[in-house]
């Protein structure tokens, strides 16, 4: 059976128009369609916000410098749980008519797809949806005192558990409509900044103190489980690329479980992030690293690899958002296929079976590709499912 490369959006559309960002998914991203992100719609619609709607039991306000827990909902909250309840009816509204336009053709066609894919079945799928993981969540979070939730270890708790209690089941109804099993990506760009102890507090007086990175990976590995206990289908972790000296990676956290403790599902990573500066573009046979280039760059790109190696190695999932290389998107079918042999030159770095691994391999645009207008993310998001369905021919 010929392998296939995931391919799917980070999240973020530009714009407020829902309806059109759900079209433009189930037009580009069918078998592994992702919930829109439209921030560009102010309070509510942040990533804080939308998270926030999703938390069982625990209410929401804003203070004057942002999210904070309250005794009772507030007038942002209800916007934020208002633009999610929409953001769903427009994503099922959107797979319904993908599936009365394209799946009705793919049927008449002897069951053939765009491409010559097989047309998508319902248990193949995957809805993704992407929440603040709880270690960001707390840590962007303000307790009634004006302190990050970070701060306080029973409030932490139960953020954590409110979170899985919430995530899983609006991920779980909204999959349901789709006819979709959940995907929940942990979005965790603060991971970094909790384990060195940087993250910032209301006063330069009021430190917030590191969290070791044995609790991460162990509180990490343990909220999936809740998740999945819950009926989530996969839990993956999006990891922040190098946060600088005040906040350097730890890869060892998404990467390696604790002993005993089942792993995340995948980890979503930036490719930059595996390509130290002054490397040659993957694909075009330069793999050398400039002998100019910082040691620390370097090492934190070989400490991003190991770790995509360990997670594609350990048979989990891989995102990788943005294509090995960089560059422009490319458009052309030269530029295509020079993008898929970067791939195929990406997982022979990371030691993996070219064959073994592409199934387990997901592309994704970057957020700054896909936010800078309809025409671009349209355009994106094609590029990518294109590289995708370009990479197993190309690894024959």
């Amino acid at each position: 059976m010929t392998p296939t490369v995931g391919h799917t959006g980070p999240g973020p559309l530009s714009g407020t128009d829902a309806r059109e960002a759900a079209r433009i998914v189930m037009g580009e991203c069918p078998r592994l369609p992702f919930l829109p992100e439209l921030a560009d719609r102010g309070i509510g619609a942040d990533a804080v916000g939308r998270t926030g709607a999703m938390l069982a039991d625990l209410p929401l306000d804003v203070s004057t410098r942002g999210w904070r827990l309250a005794g009772s909902v507030g007038r942002p909250a209800r916007r934020a749980a208002d633009l999610l309840d929409r953001d769903a009816d427009a994503l099922e509204e959107a797979d319904e008519i993908a599936r009365g336009v394209t799946v009705d053709r793919d049927l008449a066609r002897e069951g053939r797809g765009r491409a010559g894919q097989e047309p998508v079945r319902p248990t193949e799928r995957r809805l993704q949806v992407r929440v603040l993981g709880p270690w960001s969540l707390a840590a962007r979070l303000e307790l009634p005192g004006g302190m990050p939730v970070l701060t306080d270890r029973g409030a932490r708790r139960d953020l954590a558990a409110s979170l899985a209690e919430g995530a899983a089941a609006y991920a779980g109804r909204l999959g349901g409509r789709l006819g979709a099993g959940a995907r929940i990506l942990l979005d965790e760009p603060r991971l970094w900044h909790v384990a060195a102890g940087t993250v910032a507090g209301p006063s330069r007086f009021d430190p917030v103190p590191a969290v070791p990175a044995e609790q991460l990976s162990l509180s990490l590995c343990r909220f999936a489980d809740a998740l999945r206990t819950a009926g989530v289908a996969e839990v993956l972790v999006r990891a922040p690329g190098g946060a600088g000296p005040e906040a350097p990676a730890r890869w060892e956290v998404v990467s390696e479980p604790p002993r005993g403790e089942t792993p995340l599902d995948g980890l979503c990573v930036p490719a930059a992030t595996l390509r130290a500066p002054g490397s040659g573009a993957p694909g075009v046979g330069q793999r050398e690293v400039d002998p100019a280039t910082p040691d620390a760059a370097r090492a934190a790109a070989h400490a991003a690899l190991d770790a995509a190696g360990t997670v594609l190695g350990d048979g989990r999932l891989l995102h990788l958002e943005g294509l090995p290389g960089g560059g422009r998107t490319p458009r052309t079918g030269s530029e295509v296929e020079h993008a898929a042999v970067g791939v195929l030159d990406l997982l022979d770095r990371l030691a993996a079976s070219r064959c073994a691994s592409l199934d387990r391999l997901v592309l994704t645009p970057t957020a700054g590709e896909v936010t800078t207008g309809r025409e671009d993310a349209v355009a994106a998001l094609a590029a990518v499912r294109r590289v995708a369905e370009a990479t197993p021919p190309a690894a024959e």
